[in-house]
């Protein structure tokens, strides 16, 4: 009975310990700066001003490209903090010698948004931020290198990781590679 009170506390005791070794490296990471010295809580930071001065409507893309000749791209239309269109385009790549051969695209709206597999998550870019922090800062840098990135004026374009060792397509998150205001 005693080698089983003891062994429930150990497993109680280590259980508190891994939570709280969790909330301390997402405080670390979030504190983490990416190459134009911009940490994640400042990056959050900049975003909310940036929404408050230019108000809460924007369109943003996110692109894909593999080693393979698979690229896609997905535009999100975003008014008043809601997702209100969703384009998919998916190309064939052939450089240097023709053009992206789109194979397939669709067009959501806000009645049918999310029905498609393919593309980026319908998602603001307030979600960006919080699923960057929940889902990508947080995983084992021993076994990963983590990723932040942010634009000059402070916006996020980047929140991922790639599993050490890995060679080919192997980058797991967030990527921003256009971003404009919608008046």
């Amino acid at each position: 009975m005693k080698k089983l009170l003891f062994l429930g506390l150990i497993l109680l005791f280590s259980c508190k310990k891994s939570d709280d070794s969790i909330e301390n490296r997402l405080s670390e990471l979030t504190h983490m700066s990416g190459h134009n010295g911009i940490s994640y809580s400042e990056s959050y930071d900049k975003w909310s001003y940036l929404k408050s001065q230019n108000g809460n409507s924007y369109i943003y893309q996110t692109t894909f490209s593999s080693w393979t000749g698979f690229s896609c791209t997905t535009e999100l239309k975003i008014i008043n903090g809601e997702v209100v269109s969703r384009i998919y385009q998916e190309y064939h790549v052939d450089y240097p010698n023709n053009p992206n051969e789109i194979i397939d695209a669709y067009l959501e709206t806000k009645n049918d948004l999310g029905t498609h597999d393919k593309g980026a998550a319908p998602m603001t870019i307030d979600e960006l931020y919080t699923s960057c922090a929940s889902d990508y800062l947080v995983v084992d840098e021993e076994n990963n290198n983590i990723y932040f990135q942010t634009e000059i004026n402070g916006l996020m374009t980047i929140c991922g990781f790639v599993p050490k060792g890995c060679a080919d397509d192997c980058y797991r998150g967030i990527t921003i590679n256009s971003f404009d205001w919608i008046e």
